[in-house]
């Protein structure tokens, strides 16, 4: 399918870091985006990506597929050369090296994001610093698990011991066992929650009354009111070979997936809402907060800087390799 009636996206910058907000113009790109080359477009599974992957999936241009699995699953892919371009964490773009940012689309929030979420035992200040804490934390993060790294250290001097799961969840007391059995029932001071799960956690914690029994610290929040920057969680990036082998085809992706969350957010916002209602049982209030409140696709200036800072933080408590 050839991508027809893609709005042309406008940008109007507000005072805020030169926030970009979306609007859709009435008038249709009066060509298909026509590629050179078949290729593969590597796609995040998650809610927070739906206002790209609706339009992606159904107007998507010719000799363009594309490949869906989580953060961690995609950023194996890149490494083993499998896929050369397309959504990752922003912690494997910068560990990697090998890759050049699409423009103009990411993966962030401007303060609370809402899907990356810390729950804590007890108030953080009341640990003794320096100290240990022993947090779950899911398999399929990476910028997510070196992000509660660098804010617990920074902001409290602890030092995080991880326990790897499939997804930490505090309202189940069976997430305590398997991979975490050798540090004892019940031993976990925390867990971090990311994506979808982060926000079906979220739920059952306010509607059980759990909540009542954590501290909880919304990444995005905690990172914003620290650094007063955006928090860049993911990117759309290609393979700096592939790039150069490609020119053409990088220039017609970037603008396509700037269109694509543009239309994801205005023309078809109401079926990505509806969408992801299905997927996750969440309400669709829930979802539009989500979605216009907390999600930010952008990738400004400021941006840039956050994404910046985050890998200098990284490399300050040696979470990159390279």
């Amino acid at each position: 399918m050839t991508a027809r009636n893609i709005l042309e996206v406008s940008l109007v910058r507000s005072p805020s870091f030169g926030k970009a907000h979306i609007l859709a113009s009435a008038s249709d790109i009066s060509r298909p985006i026509v590629l050179k080359a078949d290729c593969a477009l590597g796609q995040i599974d998650f809610i927070n990506c739906l206002p790209v992957t609706w339009v992606l999936q159904r107007e998507k241009p010719e000799r363009l597929s594309l490949a869906f699995g989580t953060p961690g699953a995609l950023n194996a892919l890149y490494r083993e050369k499998k896929l050369h371009l397309g959504a990752m964490s922003s912690h494997y773009f910068l560990e990697d090296g090998g890759f050049e940012l699409f423009p103009d689309i990411s993966i962030s929030s401007l303060g609370a994001v809402g899907s990356v979420l810390f729950f804590s035992r007890r108030p953080l200040a009341e640990y003794k610093s320096p100290g240990v804490i022993k947090i779950g934390v899911p398999k399929a993060s990476a910028s997510s698990v070196r992000l509660i790294h660098i804010l617990l250290a920074e902001t409290y001097g602890l030092e995080p011991r991880f326990v790897a799961m499939d997804e930490p969840d505090p309202t189940n007391s069976t997430t305590e066992l398997g991979s975490g059995a050798e540090l004892g029932a019940g031993a976990l001071d925390g867990y971090l929650c990311f994506g979808d799960s982060a926000l079906l956690v979220d739920k059952k914690m306010t509607d059980s009354g759990l909540s009542r029994d954590f501290t909880r610290r919304d990444l995005g929040q905690w990172w914003y009111e620290r650094y007063q920057l955006p928090m860049v969680f993911g990117v759309w990036a290609a393979r700096k070979s592939w790039i150069e082998a490609n020119p053409q085809d990088f220039a017609a992706i970037s603008r396509y997936l700037a269109a694509s969350h543009g239309l994801g957010l205005s023309r078809d916002f109401r079926q990505v809402v509806a969408e992801a209602a299905e997927r996750t049982g969440l309400s669709e209030d829930r979802l539009e907060h989500y979605y216009r409140h907390e999600l930010d696709f952008n990738l400004t200036t400021a941006h840039r800087e956050g994404l910046a800072l985050y890998q200098q933080l990284c490399k300050k408590h040696g979470l990159l390799i390279k």
